[in-house]
Parts: structure tokens; C-alpha cells; sequence
């Protein structure tokens, strides 16, 4: 590594690190990489001693050294007149290297189009994240050397967008987290919380070795990066504990969260009745929740979606499903306060007051004060029933009223909807009398297919075992060929096509 000294007008000399080429038969042809700070580019002058006086000139963002037989014209990609990070353009004219800078000539070319592809992918609104983090591979390493801080925090924000079981799009964004590591790029902790929460909410199957790893960069970020954790980290922590074979693990982060002295929200107790339903621990959830409620906190709709799947996991199905009923009477639109008390009960008065009657009958706080939020069910409150009949109760008439709810309550349906559907068609189509029969799924495929909506993995592969269950191996082929072109048409995920079609090569009639 060598340095260029660097003069600006009225400022101090800087040395800018760079590296070079030095050619045998031309000491002055050289390939410059230099990975800068941000400096303005105007009225610079360059005193380098090699085996020349030489002199910088600018144009708009880019700087170009001159030593009178060749040429280095570097490009900067701040279009501010800034320049953050330059890379080589051209190399060396009037020279007779021969085939040596030839070679170097094209190295550098192959590199600047990477460089400009990539820029180019980065400031496009359309560009995917698949898209961006291949053509970010593509940049020689180390490769956060053509970022600055900010455009780094940019590349993660556009990384972050991940479903819940991408996995590829977890190790996306964690390779750029280790790449910040290793260039020592401060990570803020919002972004170590994504991390941490990727870990969490979106392997499909979560093993001990993810389990470790999520708990691991906890650790890094305190103690090497020395960033403390927040509420919001241990809830993130606290799910993925939930969500391993440890039932004291959630327990323990609680204790941490508690002798850190830091303060419960609502999605800690949210959480928490997660947790107590997963265990089978019904007085755990209802004095969690009457925990809430002293504090004053509001109720709204995810708070009751947390109880009535954690009162379903319970084993108390009937009453998770009379509060979703007193749920749908409640307004769409909420009334102003004078209509709760008057001398003639209003409907919202009376609903909001068998409500709490409900809750009560079943063990709940009913001090519950309304005046800040309805809480209107949501498409995530019918999808928790309809779930639940299509996995464990196959009570095709219930699913058939819930979907009427959510056509009255002006609820769209979405793929996760369907998805439960196929599930149900593949878990009981077989059975003798059933009402899940093939005209059915075929009403259900139609809507799926014509309707607008996006096709994922596990939908695709439900839909598919329900019609090798109830119409054979060959009309699932079929099926999969008109399922993969409405998939790709939606530039769906090749990896997750493939994976699908290897599945269904595997699928049985049973």
C-alpha cells in the first residue's frame, strides 16, 4: 500500500491510501484502487513523488491523474460532487506494455462494470432483494470498501424485507452484518434486532443450532460491539426462546429483562400469553392479562388474537371462539363516547357490555376501558379459527360461517386463508362421506389461480398434496404446471419453485 498526498485549498494535507500496478517497461502506468473518505473533489493538487511531478484536475465527480504519457481516469459514484469510494475507468494510453497492461486494462473494465451494475440495481426502485445481493457479491472483497456508512445502513433496509421462511433471505442480510463486522462498520442496534429477529420469525423449523446462533449474536452485540439490549431485543430473544424445546428459557430472559430494570410493553405481555398457551398454562394467561389491564393499557385486536390462540393451545377452543363472536358485532367504526352512557343503551353499549361478560364467565379481568380503541377483529382473527377446523376439527360447516364473517366484517381474504383450506382437503379428503370433496378444492384452485394472489412455497405444496389425496399423482402434475407458470409469471422464487417440484416427485396417493 503506498499514499497519495492529497492538497486542498485552505485545508490540511490528507494521505489517501491506494494501491498500483508498477509495469517494468513503464514506471508511470499504474491501476489505482482507492477505497476514500468523503471529500470534495474541487481545486485539489497533487504532489506525488513517483518518479514524476504530476498534477490532479476535477470535473464534476471525477478525478483524473495525469503524468503526460498516460492516463488514470477515476470515477466516483456520489453524483453530489463528493467522491466516497473511486474505482479505475481507463487505463493508460500511449503506452507500449503490450499484452501485460492489456490483461489489467480488461481487469479493470470487468471491474468498473460490476461496480456501475451495482450502483445501478441500488438506486432503482424495482430492483429485488435477490437481484441486489447478487450483483453485491459480484463487488471485490472486500466489498463495503465502495460503501459509506450511510449507503451501508441503505443496503441492510433493503435486505430486511424478508418472509417469514425465507431462508435465503436471512443469510442475505447476515452476510452483510458479518461483512460490517469485519470492516468494523458500527451496526446501530436496530439492526442487530432484525438480526436477531430474522433468526427468530423466519426459519420454518427452528433447531438448537439456530437457537444458539440467535443467542450468540445477543452476545456479540453486547459484549464486542458493546451495544446494549433493549425491550425490543428481549422480546425478539424471549420469542425465539418460546419457540425452542426449553420451556424455562422465556422464563429466564423475563428474570433478565427484570433485573436490567427494563419495563414490560405490550408486546412482552403479548408475548408472554403466547408462551403460557403454548405450555397449557390457562392461569398463566389470564393473570398476564390481568397484569395488563392494571396497567392501564388498551386492548386492542393483536392483544385478543394472542388469547384466543393461546386459549385454543389450552385446549379451550369454545371460549376463544365466543369472544371472536362478540368481536364481530362490535362497529367497524368507532362512535364517539357520549353514545356509550345514555338514558337508551346504544347496540355498541350493549355488545361492548356481553363482551365483557363473556370474559368474565371465562376468567377475564372485565375492567377494560374501550374509549381509546374497538378492538375489530382482523383478517388474523378469523385465520386463527379457520386453521384450527381445518387442521384438528374438519368441521367444513364452521370454516363456511367464518369465511362469511370475513366477506360481512369487509375483510379481503388472502393466500394464508387457502392455504388452510388445502390443508384441510389433504388431511381429510380421503375420508369416506366427507364434505371435503374434489369440486370443492377445484372452486378453491379457481379462486387461487384467477384471483391476485401471491403463491409461496407452502401454500403451492398443500395445494398440491390435496389433490394427490383426492385425485391422484397425475392430475397433482397437472395442477403443479399451472400452478408453476401462474409462480413465475409473479417472479416467484426459482429456488422454492425447485423445491417444490422435488417434493411433489416424492408425493403419494394415500
Amino acid at each position: 500500500m503506498h499514499s497519495l498526498r492529497i492538497y486542498q485549498r485552505g485545508a490540511k494535507p490528507r494521505c489517501i491510501p491506494f494501491a498500483y500496478y508498477s509495469l517494468s517497461t513503464s514506471p508511470y502506468c499504474f491501476m489505482v484502487a482507492i477505497p476514500l473518505t468523503s471529500f470534495p473533489v474541487t481545486r485539489l493538487r497533487h504532489l506525488a513523488s513517483i518518479s514524476a511531478s504530476q498534477s490532479v484536475k476535477t470535473c464534476g465527480g471525477t478525478l483524473s491523474l495525469f503524468d503526460g504519457n498516460s492516463q488514470v481516469e477515476i470515477i466516483g459514484q456520489d453524483p453530489a460532487n463528493r467522491v466516497h469510494h473511486l474505482t479505475p475507468h481507463l487505463l493508460a494510453r500511449n503506452t507500449n506494455s503490450g499484452g501485460v497492461m492489456k490483461e489489467i486494462s480488461t481487469k479493470v473494465f470487468i471491474h468498473n462494470n460490476r461496480l456501475l451494475g451495482f450502483w445501478k440495481l441500488f438506486n432503482s426502485n424495482d430492483t429485488t432483494a435477490r437481484q441486489l445481493f447478487s450483483a453485491y457479491l459480484e463487488l471485490p472483497s472486500p466489498r463495503l470498501q465502495y460503501f459509506s456508512q450511510e449507503q451501508v445502513y441503505t443496503l441492510l433496509s433493503k435486505l430486511s424485507n424478508i418472509k417469514r421462511g425465507d431462508e435465503g433471505g436471512i443469510l442475505q442480510y447476515l452476510t452483510v452484518i458479518d461483512d460490517m463486522k469485519i470492516g468494523r462498520i458500527p451496526i446501530p442496534r436496530q439492526y442487530w434486532n432484525m438480526a436477531i429477529g430474522f433468526v427468530a420469525k423466519s426459519y420454518r423449523q427452528l433447531s438448537d443450532h439456530d437457537l444458539q446462533s440467535g443467542l450468540f449474536l445477543w452476545k456479540e452485540m453486547e459484549k464486542s460491539a458493546g451495544v446494549s439490549a433493549d425491550v425490543t431485543t428481549f422480546n425478539i430473544l424471549f420469542h425465539l426462546a418460546a419457540s425452542s424445546d426449553m420451556p424455562h428459557l422465556p422464563l429466564m430472559m423475563l428474570k433478565e429483562m427484570r433485573r436490567r430494570k427494563l419495563p414490560m410493553d405490550r408486546f412482552t405481555y403479548v408475548n408472554l400469553i403466547m408462551y403460557y398457551g403454548k405450555q397449557g398454562n390457562s392461569r398463566g394467561i389470564r393473570n398476564t392479562y390481568r397484569e395488563f389491564i392494571g396497567m392501564g393499557e388498551f386492548v386492542d385486536i393483536v392483544f385478543f388474537n394472542a388469547i384466543m390462540t393461546a386459549l385454543i393451545d389450552t385446549g379451550e377452543p369454545q371460549a376463544a371462539e365466543d369472544i371472536l363472536t362478540h368481536l364481530t358485532r362490535l362497529p367497524r367504526t368507532k362512535q364517539t363516547t357520549t353514545h356509550y352512557f345514555t338514558v337508551r343503551e346504544s347496540r355498541l353499549h350493549k355488545d361492548i357490555k356481553e363482551l365483557k361478560k363473556t370474559l368474565g364467565q371465562q376468567g377475564f379481568d372485565t375492567n377494560i376501558d374501550f374509549d381509546q380503541q374497538l378492538p375489530i377483529p382482523n383478517l388474523v382473527s378469523f385465520a386463527i379459527f379457520i386453521d384450527y377446523h381445518a387442521g384438528e376439527t374438519a368441521d367444513f360447516g364452521k370454516i363456511l360461517s367464518l369465511l362469511r364473517g370475513l366477506s360481512e366484517c369487509g375483510i379481503e381474504s388472502e393466500t394464508s386463508i387457502l392455504q388452510s383450506l388445502y390443508k384441510g382437503f389433504a388431511l381429510h379428503g380421503r375420508l369416506k362421506y366427507t364434505p371435503w370433496t374434489l369440486q370443492r378444492l377445484n372452486a378453491v384452485f379457481e379462486a387461487f389461480v384467477d384471483g391476485s394472489y401471491p403463491i409461496g412455497r407452502d401454500a403451492a405444496l398443500w395445494c398440491l398434496r390435496a389433490y394427490v389425496v383426492l385425485a391422484g399423482k397425475e392430475r397433482g402434475k397437472e395442477i403443479w404446471m399451472l400452478l408453476k407458470y401462474k409462480w413465475v409469471e409473479q417472479g416467484g422464487d426459482t429456488s422454492e419453485i425447485l423445491e417444490v417440484e422435488h417434493k411433489l416427485s416424492k408425493m403419494r396417493q394415500r
